[in-house]
């Protein structure tokens, strides 16, 4: 397994509409840097940075500077219609991204909803196999874990398969363990994202936040091994973050290069401790 990280590694140093926004946001060729910085190999730039908002020139510049650096790209994107993730498998192809992650809305959707998507992602599986790249739909609140595994075992296509996000499903509710009980069978790479459940303050409710990786609930030992057990060792993991807004744009950006740094050494010493030291 490969540790990289992405545009969803630090989204306020990016910038996050309705906040203040920083003085110099991170655009993609900075987020290269930062992954140089970082000692990852893959970056995975998402719907956050909107590739399809780049010209042909500013992608191929991407292209050629993740080259120089030694990074492997991978694209993002929301949605999942047919015109929209045509466009997308051409950005990928064109920047040399073997990977495409895309998400749903993250509003509860029904039988409809998912038989849209099924033929959104049905009408592009030439294209991705012309094109070689292979599209990881990534698992959210949209719909059960047993949904998208679902879906995966209808479209019976090696090029579709799940981005498995350890965090995302709780908005269903589903635990991790039921999620990547039902979706790791069909795991193109992993977001490793880290949160806690805390009370609020009158006692009455829960509150789900995210934390730097190791500091919350996911046992990411167990993530890995169930991965592992499904012969999934060359999967690139993904780090994702939910910082909060700490007041200002600047000390909060300080708090996510923290939490940055302190995810990416506690997932290379994870990933070190079970043999996969290709970083």
């Amino acid at each position: 397994m490969k540790l990289g990280i992405g545009s969803w590694s630090v989204p306020w140093s990016v910038g996050v509409a309705g906040y203040p926004q920083p003085a110099n946001p991170l655009g993609a060729i900075g987020l290269l840097d930062k992954a140089v910085e970082a000692g990852v190999s893959v970056v995975q730039i998402a719907d956050n940075l909107p590739l399809h908002q780049f010209s042909d020139e500013e992608l191929d510049r991407l292209r050629d500077a993740a080259c120089a650096r030694g990074v492997t790209l991978e694209a993002g994107t929301r949605g999942v219609e047919a015109d929209h993730l045509a466009r997308y498998i051409g950005i990928a192809h064109r920047i040399g991204a073997r990977i495409l992650r895309t998400v749903l809305s993250g509003s509860l959707c029904g039988p409809e909803k998912l038989a849209a998507a099924e033929a959104g992602i049905r009408a592009v599986l030439p294209l991705l196999e012309r094109e070689d790249v292979n599209l990881a739909l990534e698992n959210n609140e949209a719909f059960s874990a047993a949904e998208f595994a679902g879906l995966i075992q209808r479209l019976a296509s090696p090029r579709v398969g799940i981005c498995l996000d350890t965090a995302n499903s709780l908005g269903r509710p589903e635990t991790l363990e039921t999620v990547a009980g039902q979706l790791a069978p069909y795991a193109f790479e992993l977001h490793a994202k880290e949160y806690d459940i805390e009370r609020v303050a009158t006692r009455m409710g829960l509150s789900i936040v995210g934390k730097a990786a190791g500091d919350g609930r996911v046992d990411f030992d167990w993530v890995l091994a169930e991965l592992r057990r499904h012969g999934h060792t060359e999967i690139n993991v993904i780090v994702e973050q939910w910082p909060p807004f700490a007041g200002s744009i600047e000390e909060t950006v300080r708090i996510e290069e923290e939490w940055l740094s302190r995810s990416v050494r506690f997932l290379r010493a994870k990933l070190a401790e079970s043999g996969d030291r290709r970083e």
